[in-house]
């Protein structure tokens, strides 16, 4: 019997683990806000963010902690070529197809300190590529 009962919560576990994987269906999206970037977002996660192809996004960088005495910090301001959707951890070109972010975008960080070259103190390279 205790077995039984271990089995029956590994497969409950092993079966909710894989429905949080599933993309969202046309279904779910449909009755899901659509907010634009810049709008105020909405409590909780239940919505679609849409990064409009063409619009200026604010990317803000911040440099602090107690080893400096002075902080920095600045907005980048970066342009997508191509509408970007996204829903939780799932993202969208179309607003309609929706995969897990990592298999459509891949994100690489690099740091370097000091810059390699030494022209900088130091170095923080962000590249996003679609995949």
């Amino acid at each position: 019997m205790k077995l039984a009962r271990i089995l029956i919560a590994a497969t409950t576990c092993a079966v909710l683990t894989a429905c949080a994987g599933l993309p969202p269906s046309a279904a779910d999206i449909a009755k899901t806000p659509q907010i634009r970037f810049g709008q105020p977002l909405p409590e909780g996660d239940n919505f679609v963010l849409l990064f409009p192809a063409g619009t200026p996004l604010p990317v803000s960088t911040v440099v602090d902690g107690n080893l400096f005495e002075h902080n920095g910090q600045a907005t980048l301001h970066v342009t997508l070529k191509r509408d970007v959707y996204v829903f939780r951890q799932f993202a969208s070109f179309d607003g309609q197809n929706w995969q897990p972010v990592r298999k459509m975008i891949e994100t690489n960080l690099e740091l370097q300190i000091p810059q390699k070259d030494g022209s900088n103190a130091g170095m923080l390279h962000v590249k996003m590529d679609q995949k």
